[in-house]
């Protein structure tokens, strides 16, 4: 079933989802990506770049022929004040002549109009991490946090609904109400709604099992939701009991584990003992070194000439994909044509800051043969 619909609600990226949008190919596909505030006063000044660069869109489409008229339904966003109190770090929406999709980013997005026969994918690409960030769950059955930990401060991260109380997850109920529903809960503001099925009898442990599991559920979609595409890894701060539930409930990956109660830790405790699970865990060999596409190439098994790896990629070539972050550079719209070929063929793509790319290089790929 396709993620990509006509709502003129944001959703959050899941595995999958950027490779369908690398599948979506139509005459014409217009991408619009903005950074967007989401506190305070400045969350006015959304709409103005909304209406600014909606504007943009429209001037590129009549330039190359196409009627304007694709991207009309995006006009009420516009007056839609409260839409742009619930914003994120950044805003991608997509449209083409039969599909609308509007992504929430959890990082800021530059300023940005395509119109072409694909979606402008470049900024939404996963950011390979170096190691020096991860995010950190502080999960007990009563709050759950999530943190950002850069080996020396906890950088608390808010999302639609964390930090949160169990309280401000689980819906009160009647205990002697019967569980067989379905029950449905909406919060964070605009369009965030989760779903929880039981099948209990509302007394006792059942009703207990129940609760605790919408409470992880949620937490979970919000966690998963944040750190999907970042690159960067999770350590789970837990009991054993909590941690096993969570995981047992959600697809959460956690990377490293803090076994105890954070809420019985100072700050400084809670960071000493995050650092020391970091130090534990062995350097993770799913993913390769940034050296190893230096290595590629000098073996003739890789590719550092973009006309090279943009043929490669549409010939399903391509392994893995790493370019630099630099979203300005003349050859940006090359860039994402091989990260959308890359993507279409199964291939994995990352994006790294342009100071750490081997061999001062713009783009490296993998080949698969």
């Amino acid at each position: 079933m396709s993620t990509i619909t006509n709502e003129l609600t944001p959703t959050r990226l899941k595995s999958g989802d950027l490779k369908e949008l690398a599948n979506t190919s139509a005459k014409p596909c217009v991408s619009i990506l903005m950074p967007t505030y989401r506190s305070g006063p400045e969350t006015q000044q959304n709409p103005i770049l909304f209406k600014n660069l909606l504007g943009d869109a429209k001037r590129q489409l009549e330039a190359a022929g196409h009627d304007c008229s694709i991207v009309d339904p995006l006009e009420s966003l516009s007056t839609k004040f409260d839409f742009w109190q619930h914003q994120s770090e950044g805003l991608a929406l997509f449209v083409t002549p039969e599909k609308t999709r509007l992504v929430r980013a959890n990082r800021s997005l530059p300023e940005c109009v395509f119109v072409g026969e694909t979606l402008w994918l470049l900024p939404l690409v996963r950011q390979w991490n170096t190691g020096d960030t991860q995010f950190v769950l502080s999960l007990t059955w009563d709050n759950a946090s999530l943190f950002r930990f850069d080996g020396e401060s906890l950088e608390l991260v808010e999302t639609d609904v964390l930090p949160a109380t169990f309280h401000d997850l689980v819906v009160p109920r009647d205990p002697e109400v019967s569980l067989q529903n379905t029950s449905h809960r909406s919060h964070g503001g605009a369009g965030a709604t989760s779903t929880a099925i039981f099948h209990g009898h509302g007394e006792g442990e059942d009703k207990i099992e129940a609760d605790r599991d919408q409470y992880l559920s949620l937490v979970g979609d919000q966690v998963a939701a944040e750190i999907y595409n970042t690159g960067i890894p999770l350590v789970l701060v837990a009991t054993t009991e909590v941690a096993g539930h969570f995981e047992a409930t959600t697809d959460v990956s956690v990377d490293a584990r803090v076994e105890g109660s954070p809420s019985q830790w100072s700050d400084q405790e809670l960071r000493e003992r995050v650092r020391q699970a970091i130090s534990d865990q062995p350097s993770d060999g799913s993913e390769k070194d940034l050296d190893q596409f230096a290595t590629a190439i000098a073996q003739s098994q890789g590719s550092s000439e973009l006309s090279e790896i943009v043929a490669a990629a549409a010939n399903g070539r391509v392994d893995s994909l790493l370019i630099s972050a630099d979203e300005t550079d003349t050859d940006a719209t090359q860039w994402n044509t091989a990260v959308v070929e890359t993507l279409r063929q199964g291939g994995h793509v990352f994006r790294c800051q342009a100071d750490q790319m081997p061999d001062d290089a713009t783009v490296m790929a993998i080949f698969r043969y």
